[in-house]
């Protein structure tokens, strides 16, 4: 009768070895993840001219593929091209123009509007010494004594951006003409490079992917328009200068979860103060706006939205600090988009969705 035995032990290294390689494996693999991660960090600074405008161009071809899909069948490829690029460009344009053009004003206006602050603040100064003169209340230095540095300098920053913001619009339209020719062009490649069964799999989470994207993007410029027309619309009724500039300061605001909303708010309440001085008008308008923006975020983008963002407000939030420390304002701007669409992406493919489920805000 057979006896079973224990395959015998291989003592050839010693457990203290042993434990000393994990431990270097460990350490090594965390060595690389720092390497690659810090190798990312440079490249996406570097990369910075070329990427920002290549995943807004990105955005854009998303929203305008469908259209570009459905035209092309009726005036051809070269027609529905020319159509989609040219009413974009021009829809950038008239938008940039009317935001360079009210900067513009807004800037002869700053002395005005400065002066205006040093005597709201004497006013409230002197109301503060009669009715509570315990409180200690100095101006010292003349604040505004030197109007003149402020002014130049943000003339000179306004016309640095509006320099920046024309060239890389260039590369924006540029990158999204490519983008759109490619488009149509991609399963027909996709169905050659890999086999038929293969290829639709791959066609099928493609789109799916950008079906879910397109939505949200679609939903979120909807909600972004009815909360910035709302405003423009009470900014005009009441006599606040450059409501076209608030409007479009809003609908971009719109985009920054948190931060953008309050800003858009803050921005012409305080012009609207500065310019009025404390009257009636001003009031109302602080309380309209605080209305618009409250319902555009309590129950228009919601209702339109749905659950279509998703993500938790902590990684929404660190998702801001990231892109706004890498490319500033514009990578504030992309933060959510491109967090969305990645947690879309990485909850297609089953060895990613536990991070996506990780990432939910539900």
């Amino acid at each position: 009768m057979s006896t079973l035995t224990a395959p015998p032990v291989d003592n050839s290294v010693p457990r203290t070895n042993r434990s000393q390689w994990r431990d270097f494996e460990w350490i090594r693999t965390v060595a690389v993840v720092v390497i690659a991660l810090a190798a990312t960090w440079y490249l996406m600074l570097q990369l910075a001219p070329i990427l920002r405008p290549l995943l807004i161009a990105t955005f854009l071809a998303y929203i305008l593929m469908p259209y570009h899909v459905q035209l092309r069948q009726h005036v051809g490829t070269p027609a529905s091209l020319g159509i989609l690029a040219g009413s974009t460009a021009l829809l950038l344009v008239v938008v940039g123009l009317i935001t360079y053009v009210s900067l513009l004003e807004l800037a002869d206006e700053i002395p005005t509007l400065q002066r205006r602050a040093v005597e709201l603040t004497t006013q409230a100064e002197h109301t503060i010494s009669t009715y509570a003169p315990w409180v200690n209340h100095s101006n010292e230095g003349g604040t505004l004594a030197q109007p003149d540095r402020p002014v130049g300098a943000f003339v000179r920053s306004i016309l640095a951006m509006s320099a920046t913001a024309a060239l890389e619009a260039c590369v924006v339209a540029l990158y999204l003409l490519f983008l759109l020719i490619e488009g149509s062009r991609l399963p027909d490649r996709v169905r050659r490079a890999y086999t038929p069964q293969r290829a639709e799999e791959i066609l099928e989470v493609a789109a799916q992917v950008n079906a879910a994207a397109l939505s949200f993007l679609r939903a979120k410029i909807r909600a972004s328009l009815l909360l910035a027309v709302p405003v423009g619309i009470v900014c005009a009724i009441f006599g606040v200068k450059f409501w076209l500039l608030w409007m479009v300061l809003t609908f971009l605001g719109n985009f920054i979860p948190y931060i953008g909303s309050v800003i858009a708010y803050l921005l012409p309440v305080g012009f609207a103060f500065l310019w009025f001085g404390p009257t009636w008008q001003p009031l109302v308008v602080a309380i309209l706006l605080l209305v618009c923006h409250l319902s555009s975020s309590a129950v228009i983008e919601p209702m339109i939205i749905g659950n279509a963002v998703g993500v938790s407000p902590l990684v929404i939030l660190g998702s801001l600090a990231f892109w706004g420390l890498v490319w500033g304002l514009p990578g504030m701007f992309l933060a959510v988009p491109l967090t969305v669409v990645a947690t879309l992406v990485m909850e297609h493919f089953e060895q990613t969705r536990p991070i996506a489920r990780l990432l939910k805000g539900v």
